[in-house]
C-alpha cells in the first residue's frame, strides 16, 4: 500500500474514532442549513474539537421559515417565527391571523430594496463559501 493511501486510511480512522472526552462536530455527508450570510459566518466559526476544521457537509441557504439544525438554532438571528416553531413540532398549525401575517411578510421579500439586500447577502455568502471550500480542499491534502 502506498504512503498516500495509508495516510488517507489513517485520516478516515481518526475521523471515525473520537478522542476521549471530545466529540466530533463534523457533518460530512449531511446538510447544514443557514438563513443569512451572518448566520453562515457564525456556523463556519464553530470548530471541530477533534479536527480543528469542521466539515459541514452540503451547505444550503434556506428561507427564514425553515428551522436550522438543532445544534445551530442558537446561532439563528431571525426574529421569532410561528412557521419555524410549527416545523420544529413546538406548536400546532398557524391561526388564520398568523397565516395572513406570514403571507404579508412574503410579499415584502419581493420589493426592490429586499432584492438588493438579498443580492448583497448572497455576495458575502459566496465569499464565505469560497473560503470554506478552499480550506476544505486544503485539509484533504497531506
Amino acid at each position: 500500500m502506498g504512503g498516500a493511501a495509508l495516510e488517507k486510511r489513517v485520516r478516515a480512522l481518526e475521523t471515525s474514532v473520537p478522542a476521549i472526552g471530545e466529540q466530533c462536530r463534523c457533518r460530512a455527508g449531511r446538510q447544514t442549513r443557514y438563513h443569512t450570510s451572518e448566520e453562515l459566518k457564525r456556523i463556519l466559526d464553530v470548530r471541530c474539537p477533534l479536527h480543528g476544521f469542521r466539515d459541514l457537509g452540503r451547505l444550503r441557504r434556506v428561507g427564514s421559515g425553515i428551522p436550522l439544525l438543532p445544534e445551530d438554532q442558537d446561532l439563528c438571528s431571525c426574529p421569532p417565527s410561528s412557521v419555524r416553531e410549527f416545523l420544529r413540532g413546538r406548536r400546532g398549525p398557524l391561526t388564520e391571523v398568523e397565516q395572513a401575517a406570514e403571507e404579508r411578510s412574503w410579499e415584502g421579500e419581493f420589493t426592490p430594496a429586499a432584492e438588493e439586500d438579498f443580492r448583497r447577502d448572497q455576495a458575502w455568502a459566496r465569499q464565505l463559501l469560497q473560503k470554506y471550500e478552499y480550506s476544505k480542499r486544503r485539509r484533504g491534502k497531506p
